[in-house]
């Protein structure tokens, strides 16, 4: 490793190229780092004496390229000044008088392009891919009608070069070059051969913005490639499954890593990437890694965005394993659709897969199970997978665990169902309701999207219905009111309000829902009745929702 002090227009000079790595961010700095860069320069601009102003550090390193074109090295920190730097040139190039050509030539073919050249090896600095057709337009004074952080910049900068000095004289533009060529210092770090450049990523990205797990994990990846593949590597590998996952892309990753039953937690995602791919030798083995990840990522999405699978029963599936929250069963799930999409299970054995899943949940929820012991329990699940005979295994294991780790029987499941105060978690108690709607075999989905829950006996007591539950209403109304004997899906819920049973039952009758049916045979509406309701729906629900094996 060398340092020294340098003229940062030293890094414009010659025919050579620094190459921002796709590892790095896309421009971003903002008007507040702009202003900075401004007050400073012109501070120096207005200071006659040779007083110089130190930027900061920038660490470069050789690209491993191959020997044709001109020089290259990789920005492995320093990029955004460098970038700025390049678009301030811009402006002054820009704004300089008509006179002050061989300055504009100088900026031009000196500091911004590489004369006689082609393709990218034009540009004395090489953007991130997301930035190189802006950048490209700006050095070539091509008019660029698409919004970004570089026009911006460069706006901001012709703004201040039109604009005056503190004194309120206005900017010479010849004389804050000279500045600019001059007075702003960087101390500049070349690596050697012998050094590791990402690990000096790391500990000079921890003083900056914070990076996510995917962004480190991202960084590392593209490292473990020649510079001449990371490009071809980041556009048709990364870049897919940073694109179809977005925001989801770290708890992917971590569900990745978990499939073989161990647990990664949040902050260590990238630290347990890292350790896993030190111990691959080859950027075949590594490629190998980032394209099952990318097949695994199409998947995930399905999970995340169940609109994504195409088949509707799977997708009604994701949809309430997505509502019900169960992130914890993600690395086990992964492994059977990758098992489905690879034909080694059937459509069949992945829908009553999902669906034991959902039972062991919802279950377990209505009983009251803590949930601090689902994750190790899909995490055993997710080690032990067995595709073959998928659906007796998955049953046998999920039932394997006592207390914590439980799966209640019917028994249990019967005792918790009537008093379980289903409206407590409203969206649970939607669901819920919506799988004992679908269970009688109707397939409105777009009716049961607009659907709201019911309480049958309002969650306010009129008159009429303290009389209908009798001299104990309150006590009726306070143990069961949030009950699933007491709820139901409508679309009229603000119409029903406080209404009668009598009125309601009428508005019932005339329901598409199947589940409204059950109230033409009731002639009131009171604690026997409810109880008697949830027993009916418990039926059905033992049905929707399958016992563990005996």
């Amino acid at each position: 490793m060398e340092a020294s002090p340098n003229q940062i227009i030293q890094f414009f000079n010659g025919f050579k190229q620094s190459i921002i790595p796709l590892f790095q961010r896309p421009y971003e700095w903002e008007e507040k780092h702009w202003e900075t860069l401004w007050d400073d320069a012109l501070e120096r601009y207005e200071v006659q004496k040779d007083l110089s102003h130190f930027m900061g550090t920038i660490v470069t390193m050789p690209s491993r390229s191959v020997p044709v074109g001109v020089s290259k090295h990789l920005v492995i920190d320093g990029q955004q000044r460098l970038t700025t730097l390049a678009i301030l040139l811009c402006a002054i190039r820009d704004e300089l008088p008509e006179s002050a050509k061989t300055e504009k030539s100088r900026i031009q073919n000196h500091y911004l392009i590489n004369d006689g050249y082609e393709s990218w090896d034009y540009l004395k600095i090489l953007p991130t891919q997301d930035d190189r057709e802006s950048f490209l337009s700006l050095v070539k004074g091509d008019d660029f009608k698409e919004r970004s952080q570089i026009k911006s910049a460069y706006r901001f900068f012709v703004k201040k070069l039109k604009g005056n000095d503190s004194d309120g004289n206005v900017i010479d533009v010849r004389r804050f070059l000279d500045t600019v060529e001059r007075k702003l210092i960087i101390v500049s770090i070349n690596l050697g051969e012998a050094d590791d450049p990402y690990l000096i990523f790391e500990s000079l990205n921890a003083k900056g913005s914070p990076l996510t797990q995917a962004d480190l994990a991202r960084n590392y990846f593209l490292m473990r490639f020649p510079i001449g593949e990371q490009e071809s590597v980041y556009k048709n590998l990364w870049l897919p499954m940073q694109r179809r996952l977005g925001d989801h892309l770290t708890e992917f990753m971590r569900h990745y890593l978990m499939r073989d039953g161990d647990e990664v937690i949040k902050s260590e995602v990238y630290a347990d990437l890292k350790r896993r791919l030190q111990e691959l030798k080859t950027t075949d083995s590594v490629k190998s890694i980032l394209e099952e990840m990318g097949n695994l990522s199409e998947f995930y999405l399905k999970f995340v965005k169940p609109r994504e699978e195409k088949d509707p029963e799977l997708q009604d599936r994701f949809y309430r394993l997505l509502n019900w929250e169960v992130t914890t069963s993600y690395a086990l799930l992964l492994k059977i659709y990758d098992a489905y999409a690879s034909t080694k299970i059937s459509k069949d054995e992945i829908a009553r897969c999902l669906q034991n899943i959902e039972s062991f949940v919802v279950r377990r929820a209505v009983c009251n199970v803590p949930t601090n012991q689902l994750k190790k329990a899909f995490l055993q699940a997710a080690k032990n997978f067995r595709s073959e005979n998928v659906v007796v295994w998955l049953r046998t294991e999920l039932s394997s665990g006592t207390s914590g780790r439980r799966w209640p029987k019917d028994d249990e499941f019967k005792d918790a169902w009537g008093p379980y105060q289903a409206y407590s978690v409203p969206k649970r108690c939607k669901l819920l309701l919506e799988a004992l709607e679908e269970s009688y075999g109707h397939k409105e989905i777009a009716l049961l999207e607009d659907a709201t829950i019911e309480h049958i006996m309002p969650q306010e007591l009129t008159e009429a219905w303290r009389s209908m539950l009798g001299e104990n209403y309150e006590s009726v109304h306070n143990v069961y009111c949030n009950t699933i004997g007491n709820l139901t899906l409508t679309a009229y819920n603000s119409e029903l309000s406080n209404f009668s049973f009598s009125k309601k039952q009428d508005i019932y009758l005339n329901s598409h829902y199947s589940l409204n049916s059950y109230f033409s045979k009731c002639t009131k509406w009171d604690e026997i009745e409810i109880k008697t309701r949830a027993t009916a729906l418990w039926e059905k629900a033992k049905e929707v929702w399958p016992s563990p094996p005996l």
